[in-house]
């Protein structure tokens, strides 16, 4: 074969190579422009406003940016949703979190993975979200042994019970410099206190007299959390 058959010959193949990517190319964009074109409109924005519902910094549900409170969000109901989304009234859904199912009404099948999957009417929104789990630490300690309780981790009130013996208790209960409990008389029983957040907390017990009998247990609730997918799907 000619120097110049050859050439022409590579020529042919490139060309036919050239041709045939423009042709995959332009098949896959037309079928993307006719999704997009049968894509409905209300069904996405129902969508997109169930999925910042669910994040919203500010809801009951969540903690924080892209975080929600696992106990919460798994009590959410469809008239949860609807109340809070007006869009999705009337509409069918999924709410799924890391596999599980936490809303359901009408649900369309999972279909295919991204961010966000058309299938068969519905529009389907994925967040990588942070759950958190609470966990509950509880410790005992005898008084005349000693008076203090460090907490490395808390979330929200803890709860302090108190159990004289011979009459002899703790007035003062301090929580950092703060006193959160307070009773000249002596304290008994338990209670639900509001305590700094302050990381690591020094829970003290103080008396006027130098020997107290009696214990005092002190329950509080640390954070465990995991990184879910959090899915929405909504239908008409």
């Amino acid at each position: 074969m000619t120097s110049r058959a050859q050439a022409n010959l590579i020529g042919f193949a490139v060309a036919v190579v050239v041709v045939t990517a423009v042709t995959v190319a332009g098949a896959a964009l037309a079928n993307d422009a006719l999704v997009d074109a049968d894509r409905d409109p209300a069904t996405t924005h129902a969508a997109d406003d169930l999925a910042a519902h669910l994040l919203d910094v500010d809801a009951a549900h969540t903690r924080g940016p892209n975080v929600v409170r696992s106990a919460a969000v798994r009590n959410l109901t469809a008239s949860d949703l609807e109340a809070a989304v007006p869009s999705l009234r009337g509409r069918s859904v999924r709410v799924t979190l890391g596999g599980d199912v936490l809303v359901e009404r009408n649900a369309p099948a999972a279909s295919g993975d991204g961010r966000r999957v058309r299938g068969a009417g519905f529009e389907r929104v994925e967040r990588r979200v942070r759950v958190e789990h609470p966990v509950q630490n509880t410790e005992r300690i005898e008084l005349s042994d000693r008076r203090e309780v460090t907490l490395a981790d808390h979330t929200g009130d803890v709860t302090v019970a108190v159990d004289p013996r011979r009459g002899r208790s703790v007035t003062t209960v301090r929580a950092g410099n703060r006193v959160v409990l307070h009773d000249p008389s002596g304290l008994a029983g338990e209670y639900s206190v509001a305590v700094p957040d302050a990381y690591p907390l020094v829970l003290a017990f103080d008396a006027d007299d130098p020997y107290v009998a009696g214990a005092a247990t002190v329950a509080w609730h640390t954070r465990n959390a995991s990184v879910e997918r959090l899915v929405v799907s909504v239908g008409a």
